[in-house]
Order: structure tokens, then C-alpha cells, then sequence
């Protein structure tokens, strides 16, 4: 699957940068709306209880076209094999622990 222009800048918002965490998802939501749309995308497949529902419930139509290709494109790969859940530092964690 192919992201947008918008998609692929809003999940690089949503992403560390430099760093030790570099290219993992962001511990807490963005600031700017596309990239916190993106977040929640991959946050609904990676480690879903960091959900808001209620961000998710008055999330704008740009916005949450932004959200259902991110989700998609995790939800593809994850069909293909590759595990997502490692891009969400909490829920690695607790996958090592062997808590999840």
C-alpha cells in the first residue's frame, strides 16, 4: 500500500526523530493534528490501550481519513507478518517482561 503525501508527513510527525527511540512511535499523542491522527492510527494496532476514545469519537473528516490509512496500512502489515507492536515502546516492554 502507498501513503499520501499527508499520510507519510502526519506518520513522520507522529515518530521520534533522533535519538535511541528513532523511528519508534512517540510515547504520547503530537501536537499538530495530522500527526496526532497518524498516531492514533498506529496506536490502534500497536498497543490500543493508549486510545482516547472520545479523541476518536469528535476526530475532524481530514483527520480521521488521515487515521483510517495509517491503521490500514498497520493493519496490512501486520497480514504480511511483520510485527507492528514493536514500534510502541510500552508495549515492547511488556512484551519482554512477558506481561502482554
Amino acid at each position: 500500500m502507498v501513503l499520501s503525501d499527508t499520510a507519510g508527513q502526519a506518520l513522520y510527525g507522529a515518530c521520534y526523530k533522533k535519538g535511541p527511540h528513532k523511528g519508534r512511535l512517540l510515547k504520547n499523542a503530537p501536537k499538530d493534528p495530522m500527526s496526532r491522527a497518524a498516531w492514533y492510527g498506529a496506536q490502534s494496532v500497536c498497543n490500543p490501550y493508549k486510545l482516547s476514545i472520545g479523541a476518536l469519537l469528535f476526530m475532524p473528516d481530514a483527520e480521521r481519513a488521515i487515521y483510517r490509512e495509517i491503521e490500514k496500512l498497520f493493519d496490512d502489515m501486520k497480514a504480511a507478518g511483520w510485527r507492528p507492536e514493536g514500534l510502541d515502546r510500552d508495549r515492547y516492554t511488556l512484551e519482554l517482561l512477558g506481561v502482554w
